[in-house]
């Protein structure tokens, strides 16, 4: 009998705290008397709710750069912060490749490679990368570029350039810049090719 009175008694506590539960988002707790009446306030509609303010554009940051390096034929400045990268991921040694890199995610790829390489892997990124993909003509420093740059789907960009300076074919691929951005600026008009 006694378990079942506290059975009892434990059920009627349960459903006590259950029914004080409520949503408080709807409630004022007490009024701006202080009476402690509780009124009930409406949520407002999507029409009545604040929009959101609107982004201010920032300036974009100028890139320093930091030091040049020299590998191959290929002469480079790095930003601040940044890192140099000889070779290729297969062959650190091979002076036809280099990178320059924000991080794993961010970088300028340089390649030096014969003409028909460079644009047979040119014209695969091409039809590849497609996604918001647009044809772009630039000139950083004394080379004239001739690319397109693409859309990751998830707000990144990336670009895919292809120049012959003197007889010397150079495809640049880029992950996480757009062509037109302050880094692309720095690093490829720093870009000298002997």
């Amino acid at each position: 009998m006694k378990k079942t009175l506290l059975l009892l008694l434990l059920m009627i506590a349960l459903c006590a705290c259950l029914a004080s539960c409520g949503d408080d988002e709807d409630k004022d707790r007490k009024n701006s008397s202080g009476s402690g009446t509780t009124t009930v306030t409406k949520a407002p509609t999507p029409t009545e709710a604040e929009e959101e303010p609107t982004p201010v554009p920032t300036e974009p940051v100028a890139v320093t750069i930091a030091f040049t390096e020299t590998w191959g034929d290929l002469t480079v400045g790095v930003p601040e912060g940044w890192t140099f990268r000889k070779g290729d991921a297969f062959d650190d040694t091979d002076t036809r490749f280099c990178s320059v890199k924000k991080s794993d995610f961010k970088y300028f790829d340089l390649k030096m490679e014969n003409e028909s390489t460079a644009t047979q892997k040119y014209e695969y990124n091409k039809n590849t990368y497609t996604n918001e993909q647009k044809d772009i003509t630039v000139t950083y420093g004394d080379i004239a570029w001739t690319g397109f740059q693409y859309s990751d789907g998830w707000g990144g960009y990336g670009f895919e350039l292809i120049a012959t300076v003197g007889d010397k074919p150079v495809r640049v691929s880029s992950c996480g810049f757009q062509f037109d951005s302050e880094e692309a600026k720095a690093v490829l008009g720093s870009l000298v090719i002997r």
